[in-house]
This record gives structure tokens, sequence and C-alpha cells, in this order.
């Protein structure tokens, strides 16, 4: 097949990993970032590569720095290089990639380099022990690119309803998935920490997880001191766990960059096809907790530009921040979860530097495709509360078609849904409910009710017996009464 000099091929990729044992030996991040790029430079078997930036793009972390493209650009001697800064969403990595992707076919830039990191785990322990970061200060400086990151992912009234930790939102879709397949709140409990099982087994042979230590389904799902409910059914080793020190880079060029740098083919890794969405429906006006309709779309879409189909993805990454988010992707997509649809083993043992985990689902699925020549490997990432997504299609064979790319949103907004009534009061039945913990118990919960006449009205609960029969008994289906303060009398 003729080359495409214009092609958008991945060459080189680095991880970190980094562990201190005295509080405030550990590199910042900035640091962190700038080891992963020169691995990644490394890894392309040739040298020089980075000063060749055309673009540096960094994905926003829990640091502070303004603009730390630009301190990196003088590190790598990357004069010309134009310096990104994505703002914070799960899709953001992807989305940069596939930005780059698009300008390098389009020949306005030649290499891109994209870079995350954070050093949260060191920074904490050393801020617990009283000692100085002494972390790189930068204020004063502003990226020459942003991303898009505009389109909110939460509006005002799910501020009032509380709304604001991941593992509470995403447990709404988890407790109307277990409903939906009429499960026990034991058996949905064993089941989700069997996938989670399966993930942390492939975590143990990736030397650049976080957390490589056998864990048991019951050791997962069961709450302990070291494992505390966080909001049901996740315990914290359900959740994504972002307190780490671990940075990732990627190398994006055309087909004639890589060829005049000298190289060799076997590094090559073809993105055949990307998708974005940037904005699906508010949380709290979702049709229903147990679809995912947008992020199906997306990535199908993505299939379909790669002229694939699911049972011809050999290697799956997909975005792994709650059980939820695995499962509903796997639905929408026909996509056996048999197999942890994982390369690194998730966000919660491989780890999820805040912002930046996509970087290294990217990077693992790199080797992984080199290691198995002409097989094709599926990443997708979620932004806000599964609100935002992006999908990439990768290979070591070259696309027939070359690279494709289509931006979905125009595409979902004709999804339904659902309209609120807010400050409503009368007969409902729930939907779907999230617990929020507080020291091991359960101080308030937030729930999705639907009246007869098909609209939402979403309604909480502070009662304490009844915040405690919630965590044993299935609340779902049941009809109750929404009082005038919109709280809810379960009768």
């Amino acid at each position: 097949m003729a080359e495409n000099s214009r092609d958008p091929v991945l060459i080189g990729c680095g991880q970190i990993l980094q562990r201190v044992d005295t509080p405030g030996d550990g590199a910042e991040p900035l640091e962190l970032m700038a080891r992963a790029a020169e691995r990644a430079e490394q890894d392309c078997g040739v040298s020089g590569v980075l000063r060749e930036a055309d673009s540096i793009r960094v994905a926003q972390g829990l640091w502070e720095y303004s603009n730390p493209a630009s301190l990196l650009r003088r590190r790598f001697g990357a004069e010309r290089a134009r310096c990104g800064l994505a703002p914070v969403s799960g899709n953001m990595v992807q989305r940069m990639i596939n930005l780059a992707a698009l300008d390098i076919a389009a020949g306005r830039l030649d290499l891109v380099i994209v870079i995350g990191g954070e050093a949260e785990h060191s920074k904490r322990r050393c801020q617990a022990s009283g000692g100085d970061l002494g972390w790189t200060v930068q204020n004063d400086s502003t990226p020459d690119d942003t991303f898009g990151g505009e389109v909110a992912f939460l509006n005002q009234f799910e501020v009032e309803l509380g709304l604001l930790q991941p593992a509470g939102v995403f447990s709404l879709f988890e407790n109307a998935m277990r409903y939906g397949r009429g499960e026990s709140i034991e058996r949905h409990r064993d089941r989700i920490s069997e996938l989670w099982a399966r993930f942390n087994a492939v975590a143990q042979s990736n030397p650049y997880a976080w957390t490589r230590e056998p864990l048991s389904p019951r050791e997962i799902g069961t709450p302990s001191a070291s494992n505390k409910m966080v909001s049901p059914p996740y315990t914290k080793r359900l959740c994504a766990n972002m307190v780490v020190d671990q940075a990732a880079a990627v190398i994006v060029c055309s087909a004639a960059t890589a060829m005049r740098l000298g190289v060799e083919r076997e590094r090559w890794v073809y993105l055949h096809a990307a998708t974005d969405v940037q904005k699906s429906s508010f949380v709290s006006e979702r049709w229903d907790f147990q679809s995912a309709p947008a992020l199906g779309m997306t990535a199908r879409r993505a299939l379909e530009l790669a002229s694939t189909h699911t049972d011809e993805i050999a290697h799956v990454d997909l975005y792994s921040c709650f059980p939820s988010a695995v499962q509903l992707a796997a639905a929408e997509l026909g996509h056996s979860l048999d197999r942890a649809p994982t390369v690194t083993g998730g966000l919660g043992f491989a780890g999820g530097p805040f912002n930046s985990y996509v970087l290294h689902s990217t990077a693992s699925m790199m080797n992984e495709l080199r290691d198995d020549p002409g097989s094709i490997g599926l990443v997708s990432s979620i932004g806000g509360w599964l609100s935002k997504f992006a999908f990439a299609v990768y290979s070591t064979r070259r696309p027939a078609g070359g690279f494709q790319h289509a931006d979905m949103d125009s595409a979902i907004g004709g999804l339904p849904a659902r309209s609120i009534e807010q400050d409503a009061s009368g007969a409902a039945t729930v939907e779907t409910y999230a617990l929020r913990y507080v020291d091991g118990a359960p101080t308030s919960a937030t729930v999705a009710c639907m009246r007869e006449n098909g609209r939402r009205v979403w309604a909480t609960i502070e009662d304490s017996a009844v915040l405690e029969a919630m965590t044993r008994e299935e609340f779902c289906g049941r009809r109750v009464s929404i009082r005038d303060d919109n709280a809810l009398d379960a009768g």
C-alpha cells in the first residue's frame, strides 16, 4: 500500500513511575513530564526528535504551572514549538492527539508532543510532614493554544443537588444498571468486584502500574479500614486513584517526518480513526441511567471510520474511572467483559494521574500493537459526568483510506433528554440514587425519581434510618412521596 506522506503516526511513547521513601525527595510534575518525553524520544530509536516539535501540548494537572509547555520547550530545545495547555476533562488527551492528527494530515504541523503527569502522592506526603515542595513557580506565561474546555459538564441545578463528587455521580448509573439487571445488592457487588479483580490482574504485569499488589474480589469490594466506602457500591478500590506520581508522553508526526528522522517502520503506530464529543446532555437530564447512547454513537462511528467492527478489535482500553463507565461502554460496543478491557490495569490500579490517564493507555496500546503487528486497538476516554467522549482506533498497519475523524456533537444533538420538574411534590417512582458517605457512614442521598407524566424530579434524603436501609435494600422502583421542600419520604 502506497505511503501517504501526511499520514499521522505515533512514533514514540514514554511512561514514568516514581516512588520515593522520604517525603520531599520526589521530582516535581514538570520534571516527570520532561523525563517521560525524553523516554518517548528514546523509544523512537533516534536522537533529536524533541527539538523538532512544532507543538508541545500538556494536559492540565493538579499543579499550578501556568504554561508548562514553555518550560519544556526550553528544555527540549524546540525553539519553534507552539505551547498548548488542555483544560480538565478525561477526554482531553485524546482530543489533543486527534487535533494533532488533523493538523498533521492537513500539512499545518509535522510533529507534536503530548504530555501529562502528576506528583500528587509525594506532594501530599511532603505536605503532611511539613516539608517544602520547592516546585518550580510559573504564573506569568500564557499558552498559545487551548483545546476547547469552555463547555460546562454540570449546571447550577446539579451543583445545588450536590452532584459534585465523581463516585456519587457514577453510582447513579451503577445502581440503575443493577436494578435493570434484576440483581441483588450482594450479587451486583460481587460481579463488579470480580470485574475489577480482572483489571487488577492486568496491572500486576504492568511495570508502570501504581498498584501491582494482587487483590481478590472480596478485598476490592468489601469495606475496611483501608478500603472505605465512598458511595455504594463503590469502595475506595472500585474508584480511580489519582494520588500517584506518574507521567507519560507520546510523539505524533507525519509519515514523511518519521522517514526523515529515520524512525524504523516497526516503531510506527498509525491512528486510523478518531471521534470526539464535547457536550452531551447534563446528567440530571439523561433519558435514563442504564445506557449511554452518545457514548455508543461516538464509539461505533470511530469503528466505522476505521472500516472495522468490535469483533476485529484485538486490544481494548475502555476508560475505567468506575465500573459503570466500563459496563456502559462495553454494552454500547457489544464488547465482552469476560476479559478485562484494559492494557494498563485501569485508573484504579495502574493509576489515574489527574487528567492524563489516556496518555498511559495510549503508550501501553502502542507497545501492545508493536508486539502484535497488524492487529487493531481501541482506546476510549470519558470526560465530565459521562458527557464528553473521545475514541481512537490504532494499528501498525496503514489505514487504506488514511486518517479519518468525526466531530460527533451535531450527530448526538438529536438524542432525547428528560424534562425536569423542579420544586415538584407528590408521588413518584425511584429511578436511581447516590449515597454520600462521611467517615464510613451515609450522611445523605440524591435520588432521581420519575413522575407518571414521564418527567424527572430530583429529591434528597437525610433521614439516617432511611439512609441505612438504602445500603441493604433495593430502593430503585419504589413508590415514594416528595415533599414541597424536595425531600423524599420513603414511607
